[in-house]
């Protein structure tokens, strides 16, 4: 079994309330932190706490809670005072939870093939066994980025029994493209004007025009971060890449803003401090992970970091552009930019169109972040991404002169592959083809 596995401590057969339960989780983790007195770290607690229990106090508070899978424009559905569950975060949740992950996914499997992707798979099976704990009152969907949630969504939307609503994304991200998808903004504003009974006036919209100025703050800081991430030696760890992924459902909010600007303000006060990454004393690799982020063992990085001195710089999945939204007066650019910015999100910039686009994004990391390692971590499940691989590969050794590791996993499931296995198949190309020595010997 992984040393990264986390027990639950349920009873086989024993019906789980997953939201109250990982509410409890996250606060467990909270008053220990805080009991260990570390003021400095703490935002990286509160904005969990934030996060779910916004989802378990949304009846509670009067609000509508409306699930939601795929790029969404979270800040529309905020603007009805409702709030927004996003499905994959309970997958990349309890990824590492091997017995809670491996009870929804075998449940899945019971009904569904197995090629399914994970996070499809996980989400599902909650639904079937009827363990989130929350009742939706209305499932927003969009079309990728893959088959497998193509597969699972209309099932999810027939187990949740609910007011449904489907954005149709397009294939190429280009003029056309972003105008059949803004063009689908009306419908859906009507669709929210119908589930929650308020109007889409102008109270409505100076409320949305505020939660978009939030957002924008939100990005401004991201970006800023990826700018930061830059520097050499890196001066944050791989692991932050994993806590931003939770700008999706929280754009919009305060406690967002708060987390990415402070860890903005920490990152640069380690610059000017001359550091690098806590848990890496001295930088010698620059690692960029392609496709997805390995959620079933994210402790991975943090051991790269202290054997090797490689810090992930970037990956695959958190690299994004962002849009920053520049008149929020005009309905119609709002619009135009909210179709972008959907695109425009992680996993769907790269892998929901023609190859093409996944070598722009590549193309960006690897010169921007300096790249020198460069590993194809490779989600058993995003089967779309392993038939561009190789083209992606051999780019990036004719244009940068780097052998790329390929690593089959599965980035929810932990049962896939080994702890040890895995360092193992990353540890032999480190010190083979990078050429690279231990760097710490408690590895």
């Amino acid at each position: 079994m992984s040393e990264t596995t986390k027990k639950t401590g349920f009873e086989p057969g024993e019906h789980i309330n997953l939201i109250d339960m990982t509410c409890q989780q996250v606060d467990s983790i909270y008053q220990h932190m805080l009991e260990k007195g570390n003021p400095d770290i703490m935002w990286m607690f509160d904005i969990q706490k934030a996060q779910w229990e916004e989802v378990r106090d949304a009846h509670k508070n009067g609000q509508k809670l409306v699930f939601f899978g795929g790029p969404v424009p979270v800040e529309i559905i905020r603007a009805f005072d409702c709030v927004p569950f996003f499905l994959d975060t309970v997958s990349t949740r309890i990824a590492s939870m091997e017995d809670l992950c491996g009870r929804y996914i075998d449940e899945t499997e019971k009904y569904a093939p197995t090629s399914m992707c994970g996070i499809d798979k996980a989400q599902l099976g909650c639904a079937i066994l009827n363990e989130y704990g929350v009742k939706a009152d209305a499932f927003v969907h969009a079309t990728v980025p893959c088959d497998s949630a193509r597969i699972a969504y209309p099932i999810i939307e027939r187990l949740l029994d609910c007011p449904t609503f489907t954005l149709d994304c397009p294939f190429h991200h280009d003029d056309r493209g972003y105008r059949y998808l803004a063009r689908q903004m009306d419908a859906f504003v009507k669709f929210m004007e119908d589930l929650t009974g308020y109007k889409w006036d102008a109270e409505r919209y100076e409320k949305f025009k505020a939660i978009m100025e939030e957002s924008n703050k939100a990005y401004a800081a991201l970006i800023k971060i990826a700018e930061l991430r830059k520097k050499k030696p890196c001066v944050l760890p791989g692991r932050m890449l994993v806590l931003n992924e939770i700008i999706a459902p929280l754009a919009g909010t305060e406690a967002v803003t708060a987390m990415l600007e402070t860890q903005l303000e920490m990152g640069n006060m380690l610059a000017d401090m001359g550091m690098t990454a806590t848990r890496c004393p001295e930088e010698r690799y620059r690692v960029c992970l392609m496709q997805n982020m390995l959620w079933s063992n994210t402790g991975i990085m943090d051991w790269m970091e202290k054997t090797y001195g490689a810090i992930t710089v970037m990956d695959g999945f958190g690299y994004q552009d962002g849009i920053i939204f520049d008149d929020l007066n005009d309905w119609e650019k709002v619009k135009r930019q909210t179709a972008e910015m959907m695109l425009l999100t992680p996993m769907i910039h790269g892998a929901t169109g023609p190859t093409e686009y996944w070598l722009k994004v590549i193309d960006q990391m690897y010169e921007d972040f300096g790249v020198n390692v460069s590993i194809f971590m490779g989600h058993v499940g995003c089967k779309h991404t392993w038939a561009s691989g190789k083209i992606v590969t051999d780019y990036i050794q004719e244009k940068f002169g780097i052998p790329t590791l390929y690593v089959d996993v599965d980035a929810i499931d932990p049962r896939y592959k080994s702890n040890d296995e895995l360092r193992a198949q990353i540890g032999e190309y480190m010190e083979s083809v990078v050429g690279a020595e231990n760097f710490r010997k408690d590895k």
